[in-house]
């Protein structure tokens, strides 16, 4: 009796302690990554984002293939069917083929749980593909490709903590999650203070996050989406049958608040003929895990619509940019005409000024000239007058020198007349023959010098042109001596001295 009650009892023991070890294996791959933290906000869900930045997000996008107001009476069905809170669900979906966005409460922020591990691991994958780590390199004592697919397909906390850790270096969570901003190509004005502080994600924000990781590929991410593609094969969005036939690259979350408040979502990629990315965030919703499920059935029947038109949405896209490219076109040449036209007034205005300016100096040197005209003018004439003055001088002065000379002349022709009259007074004259007596030599005419010439002095008589000397006769009477005709002037006057 004894000894089987001893061997119930070991039993019971076995079972509990597998039961022990089943619910700690479960609890590792399925609490919430930040189950364990403190600092995880106090449940509320901030709904306000910047009026630019919304402004800025409706214009965005422009033409899509994407029918809004469908997608919007399907969504209200949905939300109407699912018995749910039409504002405590967040939904976000991306037909990848063109990149056209559908957003329910798109930017209402919402607790993530474990999702935030995709963006976590993206910026782990980029260190592999810039070369600063390796994937089959060690990481924390453990092959970072291990490491990976713990965090993305079996969502453990612990290696998620030392992977935050390594990248903050102790500067806290706000480090990286600072740098997966840069995975939304959003404004960093769009961002709420619990981003930061507590990891709430908008159904936009995550959306974005998962067109940067399928565009980027593996060139860029490697190993992530592989280690999304294995996680959870009959669970969430995998959870019906419809959607087994689907690959689906998924991560979820969960977690409950101190106010007793269910946080739930998760984001993926579909891979249908045309792949899609949804997310879904919800809280405090009724059978989460069917909301979760059925979400992913909307829209990938939904994309089944949207693939039978996108050749002529592509057709249609091909005639608006070659419209585009007209427009831009006719647009470039009339800027290049306006350009021209006002080269061409910019050139006629130069021309212009450039015509005034020439004849400006045409003008200015045509009053230099009659300056320097009239100053030549006036020198010359000047030079005339002075030369003038100065031939009048010299004509002047030779006037007076060949004056001065036939009076020196004249004078000394006196004085020689004199002499010879006080010599022969005793002696009577010579009677003088008739001619003799009334011819008497007629001085030469002095010609009037040229400025080039001299004056020709004035000849002495010779002997025949003296003055015959008669002897005194007896008687007492004197006779009549005839004077010799005085030497004629110069025709005219002596002229005036022109510095007088």
């Amino acid at each position: 009796m004894g000894s089987d009650m001893k061997k119930k009892l070991s039993g019971m023991r076995k079972t509990v302690l597998g039961l022990l070890l089943a619910l700690a294996l479960f609890a590792s791959a399925s609490l919430p990554a930040f189950a364990d933290e403190a600092d995880v906000g106090n449940g509320e869900s901030s709904m306000e984002i910047s009026p630019e930045y919304a402004e800025e997000v409706r214009q965005m996008r422009g033409d899509s293939i994407l029918d809004s107001e469908e997608l919007d009476r399907r969504v209200a069905a949905f939300i109407a069917e699912h018995k749910l809170d039409k504002d405590r669900v967040s939904f976000g979906y991306c037909y990848l083929e063109t990149g056209d966005e559908y957003f329910y409460n798109g930017d209402t922020w919402y607790y993530p749980g474990s999702v935030y591990k995709v963006p976590l691991m993206m910026l782990i994958a980029e260190k592999v593909s810039s070369g600063e780590l390796e994937q089959d390199g060690d990481f924390m004592g453990m092959p970072l490709s291990r490491v990976e697919e713990y965090i993305l397909t079996y969502s453990n906390n612990d290696w998620a903590h030392n992977v935050r850790r390594w990248l903050h270096d102790g500067a806290g969570d706000q480090v990286w999650r600072k740098a997966a901003m840069a995975y939304a190509d959003m404004d960093e004005s769009y961002y709420s203070t619990d981003y930061a502080d507590y990891c709430y994600y908008t159904a936009r924000y995550i959306t974005r996050v998962l067109e940067t990781l399928y565009y980027g590929g593996e060139e860029r991410f490697p190993n992530v989406i592989p280690c999304m593609l294995n996680g959870n094969p009959v669970n969430y969005f995998k959870l019906s049958e419809q959607m087994r036939q689907y690959e689906i690259a998924q991560k979820y979350g969960s977690f409950i608040d101190q106010n007793n408040r269910n946080w739930n979502a998760t984001v993926g990629i579909i891979y249908t003929e045309h792949p899609i990315a949804v997310s879904v965030l919800t809280l405090d919703a009724p059978n989460s895990e069917k909301v979760l499920s059925d979400t992913a059935i909307l829209f990938t029947e939904y994309t089944g619509e949207v693939d039978g038109r996108l050749d002529s949405y592509r057709e249609a896209q091909a005639e608006a940019e070659r419209q585009r490219q007209e427009e831009e076109k006719a647009a470039e040449e009339q800027r290049q005409a306006e350009q021209q036209a006002a080269r061409e007034q910019q050139a006629e205005a130069e021309h212009r000024e450039e015509v005034k300016a020439k004849q400006k100096n045409l003008r200015r040197v045509a009053a230099i000239v009659g300056i320097a005209g009239g100053a030549l003018a006036l020198v010359l004439i000047a030079g005339a007058a002075l030369s003038a003055r100065r031939s009048k001088r010299r004509r002047y002065e030779a006037y007076r020198r060949r004056f001065e000379e036939e009076m020196r002349q004249e004078q000394r022709e006196r004085q020689t007349a004199a002499r010879r009259r006080g010599e022969t007074a005793a002696e009577a004259p010579r009677p003088r023959r008739p001619a003799e007596q009334t011819q008497v030599r007629r001085p030469t005419e002095v010609r009037r010098p040229t400025e080039a010439r001299r004056p020709t002095e004035a000849r002495r008589p010779t002997e025949a042109q003296r003055p015959t000397e008669t002897r005194r006769p007896t008687e007492t009477r004197r006779p009549r001596v005839t004077e010799v005709q005085r030497p004629r002037r110069p025709r005219g006057n002596v002229p005036e001295d022109p510095e007088e």
